[in-house]
């Protein structure tokens, strides 16, 4: 009778440990973004965006643009824009005032 218990035990801390295992793996491991555009994109080329704060990992902000297709092309093409460029003030600032759902990313359009 005594075996029960102690399974139970192990079964719930196995639970437990898988649970905070999945947890602390949800978050990158480092910043995403090695270089930046210091240049301005067109917004017409732009197709929407990504604004990840400063975390654990990463001391930067970091502002992933997902660019439109070209030539109907299938390939998702994204560029990290240096945060601290007139646009990507720009962004961080509709950003802000914009994205009250917390969604992940924002349509370019929905700033301009």
């Amino acid at each position: 009778m005594a075996f029960l218990p102690r399974s139970l035990l192990l079964l719930l801390l196995a639970v437990v440990c898988i649970q905070l295992s999945g947890v602390l793996a949800d978050g990158p491991d480092r910043c995403w973004c090695l270089k930046h555009l210091n240049k301005r994109l067109p917004r017409e080329e732009i197709e929407e965006f990504s604004i990840f704060p400063r975390r654990s990992k990463c001391d930067k902000v970091e502002i992933i643009l997902t660019l439109k297709p070209v030539n109907k092309s299938t390939e998702v093409v994204q560029r990290c824009l240096n945060p601290e460029t007139k646009q990507g003030i720009n962004l961080q600032a509709c950003w802000n005032k914009k994205n009250t759902s917390n969604n992940s990313t924002l349509k370019i359009s929905n700033c301009f």
